[in-house]
């Protein structure tokens, strides 16, 4: 994980005397893009001292705010920006798993609400249920067999060309998933 940017920081300290902030809130009190301040936020996210929520971020409970390396709740692997995975409960907690091949097979658990995939070509969190997955490249930075999300189709069949794999939406990457995961 990278250290904070003074920035960040300073998003941290509004948290510890707000409890929540919107994203609004702090493209505005920053004068930032909304890209930049969902940026930021995530970072909060990944280093465990922020939850993502309703329309921006809430401080992480005492107990969710920690300086130990991540581990993935589904697999217990060390947890990664470039290939992080988060789901959203309906409960309002949420669970970072290490990569999507582990994020996916976790979805069918009761009480999902939303979930992330980290891109793999651009580094930034994207809606998982839109994300294109290339499943079984040459490229494997966690869990067998490798998954890896991307924004758009399109960059996942760019991505096959070079690396191999197949190129799959969310529900069939499950199934073939499940299924490689059966033999």
């Amino acid at each position: 994980m990278q250290p904070l940017s003074d920035r960040q920081q300073q998003i941290l300290e509004l948290l510890q005397t707000r409890q929540r902030i919107s994203t609004e809130e702090i493209r505005a009190h920053f004068d930032i893009s909304p890209a930049t301040a969902s940026r930021d936020i995530h970072a909060l996210v990944l280093a465990g001292l922020a939850v993502k929520a309703s329309l921006g971020v809430k401080l992480a409970p005492p107990g969710e705010q920690s300086s130990q390396e991540k581990k993935c709740f589904y697999c217990n692997g060390t947890i990664k920006e470039r290939t992080v995975f988060i789901i959203q409960m309906e409960d309002g907690s949420q669970r970072s798993a290490c990569c999507c091949h582990c994020g996916l097979l976790a979805l069918e658990q009761a009480g999902v609400n939303t979930a992330l995939a980290c891109d793999f070509l651009y580094g930034r969190m994207i809606n998982a249920r839109q994300a294109a997955y290339v499943l079984g490249s040459t490229v494997n930075l966690c869990c067998e067999p490798s998954v890896l999300s991307f924004d758009s189709e399109e960059e996942a069949r760019r991505f096959q060309l070079g690396f191999g794999g197949d190129v799959y939406t969310m529900e069939p990457a499950i199934q073939k998933l499940k299924d490689l995961m059966r033999l």
